[in-house]
């Protein structure tokens, strides 16, 4: 889990996952949205969330989708 971008109203918080029952039920889901508590003690609003592709489109096309590894999942938030 990471805080990839910071800014005074709020941010962008990233972590890893592998298929998609891990979005919504991982530790890694839990402690992002710590971290977005913590930042935001008076609340906050998800303003987007979704899949955040690692390698363009075209560089998985060259390496024939063996970059493999975990996939990213990204929370965009702001503070009330």
């Amino acid at each position: 889990m990471k805080l990839v971008r910071d800014t005074p109203t709020g941010g962008l918080v990233t972590y890893p996952f592998q298929n998609e029952v891990d979005i919504l039920t991982s530790n890694q889901r839990r402690d992002a949205m710590e971290l977005i508590n913590r930042k935001c003690p008076a609340g906050s609003h998800v303003q987007k969330e979704g899949e955040i592709p690692k390698v363009s489109p075209a560089a998985d096309r060259a390496w024939r989708g063996q970059m493999g590894g975990d996939r990213l999942w990204g929370i965009q938030f702001t503070c009330n």
